[in-house]
Order: C-alpha cells, then sequence, then structure tokens
C-alpha cells in the first residue's frame, strides 16, 4: 500500500490568469476541473491509499463532495507544501507525489510505475520517458531531454519516496525543485565533470544513481516508463489546447 500527496500550491501565472481562474489545477478541460482527472486517476489506483491535496484548501474544499480526500494549506513555496502533507500524513508507507497539472496521468501509467518500484526497497523513486516515446505519443509537443549512454530521456511528474527520507534532504531537494524545468542545470548540483558527460552523452542511469544516493545519502532508482502521459504537465498555452483537444476526442467516443 501506498499513499498519496499531490501538490497543488502556488499553481499561477499567465495561464490562470488567460483562463480567469485562481490556480492551474481548476483550468477547465471538457467541462471539469483539471484536478478531477488526477484523482481520478488515483483513486482507481488500488495500490493506493489516502489521498491528500496541498493547495488553498478554500478553493478545493468542493472536491471533497465526490473525493476521500484530505487537504492541507499551502505554504511559501512547493518543497513547503511537500514537508507539510508529510508530516499531516505521519505515514510509514510509501508516499507517492504528483504534481496537479498531469491531467492525461492513466491508471495504467501509474500501475506500471508502482510495479516496477516494488518491493519499495529504495527511498527514492523518479520515472522516466524516452523521446521515442513521447514522440510516439505527442507528436510536435516540446520537451526538456538528457542524452544518457542509455538513450535520450525526460522526466516525469511523479515520484515516490521513503517519508522519513523527505525532510533530512530538504536542502538539496529545494535546489532540485528550482531547477525542474533545466534538466541541465539539475545535472549541474551533481557536479562539473557530470554537465560534461551529460553534453557528451557519457551520462548512465547507473552513475545518475549512485551520485544521487551519496549526495542524499539515500538508495535512489530511475524507472523507465514506457507512459509518455507522466511526463506531460499543463505549462503552456498550447499543452491545455492539446490536452482539451485530447480528452474532448475521449469523451465524445
Amino acid at each position: 500500500m501506498v499513499d498519496c500527496i499531490i501538490l497543488a500550491g502556488g499553481l499561477s501565472g499567465e495561464l490562470t490568469a488567460q483562463e480567469e481562474v485562481p490556480n492551474k489545477a481548476l483550468l477547465k478541460i471538457d467541462h471539469q476541473e483539471m484536478v478531477r482527472y488526477v484523482l481520478e486517476t488515483y483513486r482507481r489506483v488500488h495500490e493506493i491509499g489516502r489521498i491528500v491535496l496541498v493547495g488553498p484548501v478554500d478553493k478545493f474544499n468542493f472536491l471533497q463532495e465526490d473525493y476521500s480526500l484530505e487537504m492541507v494549506p499551502e505554504g511559501d513555496s512547493l518543497l513547503d507544501n511537500l514537508v507539510a502533507a508529510n508530516r499531516f500524513l505521519k505515514t510509514e508507507n510509501p508516499v507517492l507525489i504528483s504534481t496537479a497539472d498531469i491531467p492525461l496521468v492513466s491508471p495504467a501509467a501509474v500501475e506500471d510505475f508502482l510495479q516496477q518500484c516494488s518491493p519499495y526497497d529504495h527511498d527514492f523513486y523518479y520515472p522516466i520517458v524516452s523521446r521515442e516515446d513521447c514522440e510516439k505519443k505527442f507528436p510536435g509537443v516540446r520537451r526538456t531531454f538528457v542524452p544518457l549512454q542509455e538513450g535520450i530521456f525526460t522526466g516525469g511528474n511523479i515520484f515516490l519516496v521513503n517519508p522519513v527520507r523527505i525532510e533530512p534532504a530538504v536542502p538539496l531537494l529545494r535546489k532540485f525543485l528550482e531547477y525542474r524545468k533545466n534538466p541541465l542545470k539539475m545535472v549541474s548540483l551533481l557536479g562539473t565533470g557530470f554537465v560534461l558527460r551529460a553534453l557528451t552523452k557519457k551520462l548512465s542511469i547507473s552513475s545518475l544513481e549512485a551520485r544521487f544516493n551519496d549526495l542524499l545519502n539515500i538508495k535512489a532508482r530511475a524507472i523507465i516508463s514506457r507512459y509518455a502521459e507522466i511526463s506531460f504537465d499543463v505549462d503552456k498555452e498550447d499543452d491545455l489546447r492539446l490536452v482539451r483537444q485530447i480528452l474532448g476526442n475521449l469523451h465524445e467516443q
């Protein structure tokens, strides 16, 4: 059994202003809020127990009418929200952490990820998706990729953690979260040599795992996922337009 934290705090900006909503998770897709697609997926995954949503509680209270959902008020940053939710959960189960802006995520994608993580004997699991799978699923969509020995990959928007390892790793995690949209800057936190190896395609998954282990004193593992929807978050107007097209077509079938 795993528990789940959905991070929906601080999600405002140009897109929310344009769509006239107070939080990105509340963007409307085919007449319902984007966060509902995420919630529907997670409640259909048998392995997931409790679900906690972090965000402006007054804007999300209405969701509790339809979902077994616990709420935690947002803090000043994404990482503060993660720590607050983890303290609220007080769980010994592994914690699946997710953003609230991945409406295309599917139960099959999450179940596959959790199955590959089993038996949950590491502290940190992070899904990566190949460029080939991303471009096959979403032709023409721009994502940032990093060349590795095993292929060219982008990162996902969910990860699985051992809850006792979250707070000790906060100082370094804060930097990683700051650079999460720029994989090369993220790699730079591992050391100058890692950037050079990344640029020359000499960086391997196993070397990245080992470096994370050393920096954070954890057992980390990358999970190669064939489900490109894990890596697709709604950041731009083009993303929102594509998601509305995909989900609108599904509902018409």
